[in-house]
């Protein structure tokens, strides 16, 4: 097989590993609302009350990216300095460990174990920051915007069919969705330790820290060029998350949905999504810069989601899926290859790392920020990520016009 035949390969691997990895988070979305407000199902005593079942909610959501904000930074110096495949397939084996404790947890009906496997799950799910270097490895500059737009492309397939698969599942049995994400990661595993080659030529040493990701956050503000991206993706990432993780609340309460119609609803979102991120956005990918894409897509998302409480019927909720999908699907690659082709080929894990940990430090803080109100006032799901992301459209506009102002002034000068 020549050297080409195995980067393609491992190109494609990469993928996979993302599809599935993300499926298995997106299996949990139709589960953990229902399992919580369903009082017959006895993971809380009866008594709990609305307000205190979604701090519970939040808790188990914000678990996982808690623990990964930690744990993104550290796997991607490790795979600098170690190479890709090794922590990968590291990475993979603690994801099925995760799985099988919530499996525990679901047959117990202990929300500690469930905890607990949100926790381990976000040591394994880490593995971003390892995927997305070993992409930019695999990839030009400018070819980088269309990869990660396959990146988030397998993203958006994933929450197509995680959330879909869990809402069919779970009428047999809570306890099903999680042996199904143990399996698959499983054979995920298996795909990557036989057909996985690997991508660094040359690795480079990062002194490692528990602390890695606060110093990251703090990193992010010293990169003059882009320090506004990575506020931006903190901001685009925190409503996207507060969003999605929390919207069921609010369709089960104002449009009687069942857990079917819930994972229906992600997985139209995850699949108009993925052929976006995959196809529709390529030809503006090619006319347009990444920086004026990020913008209008932060602009436009905020739109959309601020009209979505006006919607009086079901029928149009599904329109929105649509025109909402399209939307962001432009936000992951930009955002990601503006900040990718900031940095040098020998440090990508690392500035990527950064990237991640300034991604899960905001899926932490929405989903505890979230689980304190969802309880209370489903819709503030909308407003707050739609403020958000019209907070974001205007730092990335008045950071662009000076850019551009600048930049017209030393032509002149």
């Amino acid at each position: 097989m020549s050297e080409k035949k195995h980067l393609s390969t491992s190109f494609y691997i990469l993928l996979f590993v993302t599809f599935i990895d993300f499926m298995g988070i997106g299996l949990v979305y139709p589960i953990f609302s229902n399992i919580l407000f369903d009082k017959t199902l006895l993971f809380l005593p009866k008594a709990t009350s609305n307000e205190m079942r979604g701090i519970w909610l939040g808790l188990l959501f914000a678990a996982m990216p808690f623990v990964q904000f930690f744990s993104t930074p550290i796997w991607g110096a490790i795979s600098d300095g170690k190479g890709r495949k090794k922590p990968l397939l590291l990475s993979l084996s603690i994801t099925i460990l995760g799985h099988l404790t919530s499996l525990l947890g679901i047959l117990t009906k202990s929300i500690s174990l469930l905890l607990l496997s949100r926790a381990i799950l976000g040591i394994g799910a880490g593995n971003i920051s390892i995927v997305q270097a070993g992409i930019a490895d695999l990839s030009s500059n400018e070819a980088k915007a269309k990869n990660f737009g396959l990146y988030a492309m397998a993203i958006g397939l994933s929450f197509t069919f995680g959330p879909i698969i869990g809402g069919f599942l779970i009428k047999w049995g809570y306890d099903l969705p999680f042996i199904f994400a143990s399996s698959i990661t499983f054979l995920n595993l298996l795909l990557a330790f036989i057909y996985f080659k690997e991508t660094i030529l040359s690795s480079i040493k990062h002194k490692l820290s528990i602390t890695i990701g606060i110093k990251n956050l703090i990193k992010a503000f010293k990169y003059k060029n882009i320090r506004v991206i990575f506020i931006c993706s903190f901001l685009t990432a925190f409503a996207w998350t507060y969003f999605m993780e929390f919207i069921p609340v609010y369709l089960i309460t104002n449009y009687k949905f069942t857990p079917e119609n819930v994972g229906v609803f992600y997985g139209s979102i995850g699949g108009i999504y993925a052929i976006s991120a995959g196809l529709l956005i390529r030809p503006f990918l090619k006319r347009f810069k990444s920086e004026s894409l990020f913008f209008y897509s932060t602009f436009f998302a905020a739109i959309s989601l601020l009209t979505l409480p006006f919607i009086p019927y079901s029928f149009w909720i599904w329109i929105f899926v649509i025109y909402y999908s399209y939307i962001v699907a432009f936000l992951g690659p930009t955002s990601t290859a503006i900040i990718s082709n900031s940095a040098s080929k020998e440090i990508q894990g690392e500035v990527l790392g950064v990237l991640g940990s300034v991604n899960t430090a905001s899926y932490a803080l929405s989903a505890l920020i979230a689980g304190v109100f969802v309880g209370m006032m489903p819709i503030l799901s909308i407003w707050i990520s739609g403020a958000t992301f019209f907070i974001a459209a205007i730092v990335l506009f008045f950071t662009f016009t000076k850019m551009i102002f600048n930049r017209n002034l030393n032509k002149a000068n």
